[in-house]
């Protein structure tokens, strides 16, 4: 199916209303591509007019889980609106519940660990034991998923979600599916990344290939709250301080970016080739959401300030704010 074309049952409607928003001269890039998501959904789960409802919309939604909050009210809105563009036309559809205040994110300041502290925070979750360990198999599971975390610049959910399948043990590359932005990447590791996840293959995992890589006790996939709590944990023991604003679990996925940056900035390399490369690693979008960590960067290693000032300065005033989620 070509990025132009249609294939639902729902198809001629929802061709009409992106051609009705654009003739009214509404913002059509992101909602043409979002309907055509829409459409493909409906598609797969054969969706016809008479059998839209409020459930057929929020089930689209559910099935993008890593979006965030703003972005998924966004695209309730814009089915809210062909619902009611239906209804004008004749075809009763009761459209989908929106809050009535947009959702927005708190100003969260990224929390760089130093690598003293990632040492010590590694040596606290590698060494852990507690009373209760004996009904949880976090001891095996948790040295490796925050591992990845840290050294893929993972998401935490697209960590929780990978499957058996989906990490290639021969050539050391995982497959994330369906991250951010409905994006699929490849992500290669390390060798001693490698090493640990085929150590812990062998011991944890059966050869079947949809299972969670990251299996609770009982076979299913684990929460990401339920690993946050963990993290608190490992964080107060190794005396890192907490507040409820963080550090976060995603600030390991910072960590990665800004010491990764500093480690070229130090061998002298060509950010300029380098970013793009590690905007497609990450799974950004565009090269903006990148570009903020160089700036980060920057005002975190004053020593390579000038550095990054005289070769990369034109970059870093444009990156005003944080889009590096």
């Amino acid at each position: 199916m070509g990025p132009d074309s249609w294939g639902s049952p729902i198809a001629p409607e929802l061709a009409e209303f992106l051609a009705w928003r654009k003739m009214a001269g509404l913002q059509s890039r992101v909602p043409e591509r979002w309907l055509h998501q829409f459409d493909r959904y409906c598609a797969d789960h054969h969706v016809t007019l008479t059998a839209l409802a409020p459930t057929v919309f929020s089930q689209f939604i559910d099935e993008r889980a890593l979006e965030s909050i703003a972005t998924q009210q966004t695209r309730l809105r814009l089915l809210r609106q062909f619902a009611e563009y239906l209804r004008n036309r004749g075809i009763p559809v009761l459209g989908p519940t929106v809050p009535r205040h947009s959702f927005t994110y708190p100003h969260h300041q990224p929390y760089v660990y130093t690598e003293r502290e990632l040492q010590k925070l590694f040596t606290v979750i590698d060494t852990w034991d507690s009373p209760s360990h004996s009904h949880s198999n976090r001891t095996v599971v948790d040295p490796l998923l925050f591992r990845m975390v840290y050294g893929c610049g993972l998401r935490i959910m697209e960590a929780l979600r990978l499957r058996r399948s989906d990490v290639d043990l021969a050539s050391g590359v995982l497959h994330i599916q369906q991250g951010k932005n409905q994006k699929d990447r490849l992500v290669p590791m390390a060798d001693s990344l490698v090493e640990r996840c085929r150590t812990y293959a062998h011991a944890m995992l059966s050869d079947t290939e949809d299972t969670p890589f990251f299996p609770g006790l009982h076979g299913g996939g684990y929460d990401s709250s339920t690993i946050y709590r963990r993290f608190r944990q490992y964080l107060w023991t190794a005396g890192i301080s907490h507040s409820g604003h963080g550090p976060r679990v995603h600030d390991l996925r910072h960590a990665y970016c800004v010491h990764r940056l500093a480690h070229w900035v130090r061998e002298d390399q060509d950010l300029t080739n380098l970013l793009p490369y590690l905007a497609v690693y990450l799974g950004h979008s565009d090269f903006r959401g990148t570009a903020y960590y160089l700036r980060l960067t920057a005002e975190l290693y004053p020593d390579l300030m000038d550095t990054l000032e005289r070769v990369h300065g034109t970059i870093i005033p444009l990156v005003l704010r944080e889009e590096s989620q």
